[in-house]
This record gives C-alpha cells, sequence and structure tokens, in this order.
C-alpha cells in the first residue's frame, strides 16, 4: 500500500510539474502591434515587451513618444499597464486578456473613467501575413493599373481619416492628385508588381513629406503611412 501510495504521489507531482511547464510555456517578448478601442475612437500603437519568469516589462510607443510598460503573465493570462497625461493628471490604463500563439486580445480599463477593448499580433506575425497577402496578386499573372478614383481609411494613433486619391499611372510611373484633412496635393510614386509607393507634400498642420507604401490588386490597397517623420499608422483603400 505504501508503495502505490509513493507512486501515486510521484505521478501526481510528474503531472504537476507538466502542466506548470505548459502554463509557463507563452513567451511575449518581442515587437507587437495594438489596437486599442475606447470611447474616443480606435488608435494603432506599437510595443516592445520583455519577459522574465511571469514579469513584463517594456515600452509603448506612439507618435506622442514612448511609456513605460509594466505586467504580467500567468500562463496564457496577461496583464499590462501604462500612465499617459490627461489634464495634468496622472491616467492608468490597464489591459488584461489572453494570449494565442502570436495574438492577443482583452479588455483595458482607462483609469476607471471608461472601459474598451484591445488586440493585438506578433509584428513578425504580421509581417508574414501582409507578405503572404502582397503576394497573391503577382500570382495571377495580371498586369496591375491603378488609374482611376479611389477613396482611403487612415488610422492613426491621432485619429481615423478618409482620403481621396485620383492616380494616373504609366508603366511604374504613378502621378494623382490628394484630397483630404490636410488640403490637395500632388502625388508621385511608383507601382511595381502589386507594390505601390507614392508620397505628397503638405504644409500647415503637418510640414513634411507624407508616404504611403503597401500591396494593391488595382482593386485595393493597403499598407503603412509614415506620416512626415513624426507618426505613423495603417490604410486602406478601394477604387471607386
Amino acid at each position: 500500500m505504501k508503495r502505490l501510495i509513493c507512486v501515486l504521489s510521484a505521478l501526481a507531482c510528474a503531472l504537476i510539474l507538466a502542466a506548470s511547464a505548459t502554463a509557463q510555456s507563452v513567451d511575449v517578448t518581442g515587437d507587437w502591434d495594438l489596437t486599442i478601442t475606447s470611447p474616443n475612437g480606435t488608435r494603432s500603437s506599437k510595443a516592445t515587451l520583455k519577459q522574465d519568469g511571469e514579469k513584463l516589462s517594456g515600452m509603448f510607443k506612439s507618435q506622442r513618444g514612448e511609456l513605460p510598460i509594466t505586467g504580467s503573465i500567468n500562463g496564457k493570462a496577461i496583464k499590462l499597464s501604462y500612465t499617459v497625461k490627461f489634464q495634468d493628471q496622472d491616467l492608468a490604463i490597464t489591459m488584461t486578456g489572453n494570449v494565442d500563439g502570436d495574438a492577443m486580445k482583452g479588455e483595458a480599463d482607462f483609469g476607471g473613467f471608461a472601459q474598451g477593448e484591445w488586440t493585438g499580433k506578433r509584428a513578425s506575425a504580421a509581417a508574414a501575413s501582409s507578405a503572404q497577402a502582397a503576394a497573391a496578386p503577382a500570382s495571377s499573372g495580371e498586369k496591375i493599373d491603378v488609374t482611376g478614383a479611389w477613396n482611403f481609411t487612415v488610422e492613426t494613433d491621432a485619429g481615423s481619416g478618409n482620403p481621396s486619391f485620383t492616380f494616373k499611372q504609366d508603366g511604374e510611373k504613378l502621378t494623382g492628385r490628394y484630397k483630404g484633412a490636410f488640403g490637395e496635393a500632388d502625388l508621385t510614386g511608383t507601382v511595381k508588381g502589386d507594390k505601390i509607393e507614392f508620397s505628397i507634400k503638405v504644409t500647415g498642420q503637418l510640414e513634411g513629406v507624407v508616404t504611403y507604401t503597401g500591396a494593391t490588386d488595382g482593386k485595393t490597397i493597403k499598407g503603412k503611412v509614415s506620416l512626415a517623420g513624426v507618426g505613423e499608422g495603417t490604410f486602406t483603400g478601394k477604387k471607386q
């Protein structure tokens, strides 16, 4: 009987250790693309996380600068916290949720004043997904021509916008016109295969060159936008 009890105890310990090892197998160290939805809208940002056991640290990055992140992870359950200035007061933002491979999602609390949701995707996985999507149009063998009128949706840390573009494609050369929050401006760029890149020079509330880079199948466009070196965001576009 004593021998049986010892064997069962050893087996129970082994199962506990195995479960513990499984619970600690998630590692979120690295760069993440985050989308946070609050009563004020949806914003995209980035975070770099470092995991040490169950302890998390890192930096939250947006066009407003960088903020230190603290947090914890227990199995797949994750908690992240950072503090922003709101009306000259510290406002603690807490994000709780679960990790599933290269993705995570959950709920956000804005200092007890409001609640929202958030999602995250590992930057390397997001890049691989974009590369896969970008490769699809090229495989069709069809020539891409973006000439025409387009409607865009742009998401940045400062908010969202809906500019319009008129493109004229001549081989790989791209010209056209922008109309949106920064007024109106001419654009120049290139279309190489399914890869598109173009830029506009803006003045006023933002000074400098705004550059769009992405992939297109001739009817839709998806990619990233750089806002004159002071911020960045994502965009999607659809041909009218």
